[in-house]
C-alpha cells in the first residue's frame, strides 16, 4: 500500500512529466527559430527577472503551507500584499534595466522590460493562488495549467516570429505565461481549502508568517545567486553569444531533474508536515526518496554523457554544437543534484527555516568561490567543472547539516543506502556503457537511430537487473 507522500509523489510527478515534455517540445522548437545571441539576451535579463520575482514570493509559499489553520481575511490581506510588492517591484525593474545598457554594453533592454514587468506582477498574484492549489496536492490541476500557458506563450511567440520581430517575440513568453496561469489558478482555487483570494484590507497578517518566511526568503537569495552568478559573469565577461550557449546546456541538463527532484519536491512539504513530530517515520520517507532519486538519475547521467552529440544536434541543430562539451560535464552532477535538491523540503517539514539559510549560506559561498575561479581561468569548462566540484562538496554539507540538526542522529545510514544503490547501478551502466563503446558507436548509423538504439539497450540493461535493485528500493 504506497504512503501518502508517495501517492503526492505520483500525482506530482504524473503532472509536472506533462508540462515538462511541453516545455521540452516548445524549447526544441525555439532552439531551431532563434540564434544563441539572441538567447542569450534573454539569459542575461532573464536571471534579474528571477530575483525580483523571489523578491515578491519573500517565501510566502513555503510559510503557508506551514500553518494548519488560515482564515479567509488572512489569505486575502496576504493575497493584497503580493499584488502590492508585485507592482513596486514591476517599476523597479524598469527603471532598473536600464542599468543592464551599461553593465552588458551590448543591448538596450528597455522595450524587453516592459514585457518582462507585466510577468513579474502577474506571478506576483500567482503566488497565493499557486500556493492554495499545493496546500491541497492538487498538482494535476497545476500541471494542466501550466502545460495551457506554455501552448498559449508557443503561439504568441511563433506569430510574433513570423512578423519578424526577432528577440521581442521570445521575450514575449514569460509575459503571457504569467498571465494565463494566473488568471486559470485563481480560477480554480476556489475549490481549495485555502479558497479564492481576493483583494483584503488587512495587510497586517503577512507579520504572521515573516517568522517563517524570511529566513526562507533569505536562502533563495543566497541560494540564488550561487546558481546564477555564473550567467550574469559569463555574459558580462564572455558576451551573449556564449551565455547562449552555456544557459542551454544547464538548461538541457536540469530536464531531467524536473521530471524527477523538482516534480517530486511539491509534495513533500505539505505531506510530511503533518507528520513532522514522529521524526522517525519523516527519516524512513526521506531516505526511501533520496535512494529512488539516485537509481532513476545515474542511468540518466550516462545516457546524457554517451549521447550528448546525438542530443543536441538531433534536438536543437549544428549552430548549438558548442554546448556538447557542457553538457557531457553537467551531466556528471545530476545525480549529486536529484537527491540534493530535495534536501529543502525537509528542512521545511522540520520547522528549521534558519537551519536551511545557514546551509544555504554555506552552500552559495562553495559554489560563488568555483564559478570565480573559472572565470578568472577564462573558459566556460572551468565554470562548469567548478560548479559539478561545488555540488559535491555541498551535498555532504548539506547532509550533515539536515542529519544533526533537523534530524538530530548520524547520516551513516543514509549514506549506506545511497552506497548500496549505486553499487547494484553500476551494473546495468556497465553494460550500458560496454555496448554503446563496443557496438553501438562503432556502426553509428543516423542520430536518431541511434538515440532510439541507445534507449531501447538502456532499458534492457535495467531489465535485467531490476529485480536486485527493486528489493533495494523497498529495504531502503
Amino acid at each position: 500500500m504506497p504512503s501518502k507522500l508517495n501517492k503526492a509523489i505520483i500525482k506530482s510527478v504524473s503532472g509536472q512529466l506533462s508540462v515538462y515534455i511541453v516545455q521540452f517540445l516548445a524549447l526544441i522548437i525555439y532552439a531551431r527559430l532563434f540564434s544563441p545571441e539572441e538567447f542569450g539576451i534573454i539569459a542575461s535579463i532573464q536571471v534579474f527577472v528571477l530575483f525580483f520575482q523571489m523578491i515578491a514570493n519573500v517565501g510566502i509559499g513555503p510559510a503557508i503551507i506551514n500553518e494548519d489553520e488560515f482564515e479567509s481575511k488572512k489569505r486575502d490581506g496576504i493575497f493584497t500584499v503580493t499584488a502590492i510588492m508585485g507592482g513596486i517591484l514591476a517599476v523597479l525593474f524598469f527603471f532598473f534595466s536600464y542599468s543592464l545598457n551599461s553593465f552588458y554594453g551590448e543591448y538596450e533592454y528597455q522595450q524587453i522590460a516592459i514585457l518582462v514587468c507585466v510577468a513579474i506582477l502577474f506571478n506576483s498574484l500567482s503566488i497565493v493562488p499557486t500556493t492554495a492549489l499545493n496546500k491541497d496536492t492538487k498538482f494535476l490541476k497545476l500541471a494542466s495549467i501550466n502545460a495551457l500557458a506554455e501552448c498559449i506563450a508557443l503561439a504568441f511567440v511563433y506569430s510574433l516570429y513570423l512578423q519578424n520581430f526577432g528577440v521581442l517575440a521570445l521575450a514575449i513568453r514569460p509575459a503571457i505565461q504569467a498571465i494565463v496561469k494566473f488568471v486559470f489558478i485563481w480560477c480554480v482555487s476556489s475549490n481549495t481549502e485555502l479558497g479564492r483570494a481576493n483583494f483584503g484590507s488587512e495587510l497586517y497578517h503577512i507579520k504572521s508568517i515573516l517568522a517563517f518566511s524570511l529566513y526562507q526568503f533569505g536562502f533563495n537569495v543566497i541560494n540564488f545567486f550561487s546558481r546564477n552568478l555564473d550567467n550574469i559573469l559569463i555574459a558580462k565577461y564572455f558576451g551573449m553569444s556564449f551565455v547562449g550557449v552555456y544557459e542551454k546546456s544547464y538548461q538541457l541538463m536540469r530536464y531531467p531533474l524536473m521530471v524527477t527532484t523538482f516534480a517530486m519536491a511539491p509534495a513533500i512539504q505539505p505531506v510530511l508536515t503533518k507528520v513532522r513530530n514522529n521524526k522517525d517515520k519523516v527519516i524512513k520517507e526521506h531516505n526511501s526518496l533520496t535512494c529512488k532519486l539516485l537509481a532513476i538519475s545515474i542511468p540518466i547521467s550516462i545516457f546524457i554523457y554517451l549521447n550528448a552529440e546525438n542530443i543536441v544536434i538531433g534536438l536543437f541543430g549544428k549552430q548549438w554544437v558548442g554546448v556538447i562539451p557542457l553538457i557531457k560535464i553537467f551531466s556528471l552532477m545530476i545525480p549529486i543534484q536529484a537527491v540534493s535538491s530535495s534536501s529543502g523540503a525537509f528542512f521545511q517539514v522540520m520547522n528549521k527555516p534558519h537551519v536551511l539559510f545557514v546551509s544555504g549560506a554555506i552552500s552559495a559561498f562553495v559554489n560563488v568561490t568555483g564559478i570565480v575561479i573559472g572565470i578568472v581561468l577564462g573558459e566556460m569548462e572551468y565554470v562548469a567543472f567548478a560548479l559539478v566540484i561545488g555540488f559535491s562538496i555541498n551535498f555532504f554539507q548539506t547532509y550533515f547539516t539536515l542529519f544533526k540538526y533537523c534530524f538530530g542522529t548520524n547520516p551513516k545510514e543514509f549514506y549506506f543506502g545511497l552506497l548500496k544503490v549505486v553499487c547494484v547501478v553500476l551494473l546495468p551502466s556497465i553494460l550500458y556503457c560496454v555496448i554503446n563503446i563496443g557496438f553501438i558507436t562503432r556502426y553509428s548509423l543516423s542520430v536518431w537511430l541511434d538515440l532510439l538504439v541507445n534507449i531501447l539497450v538502456g532499458f534492457m540493461s535495467i531489465f535485467i537487473f531490476y529485480t536486485p535493485l527493486k528489493k533495494i528500493l523497498q529495504n531502503s
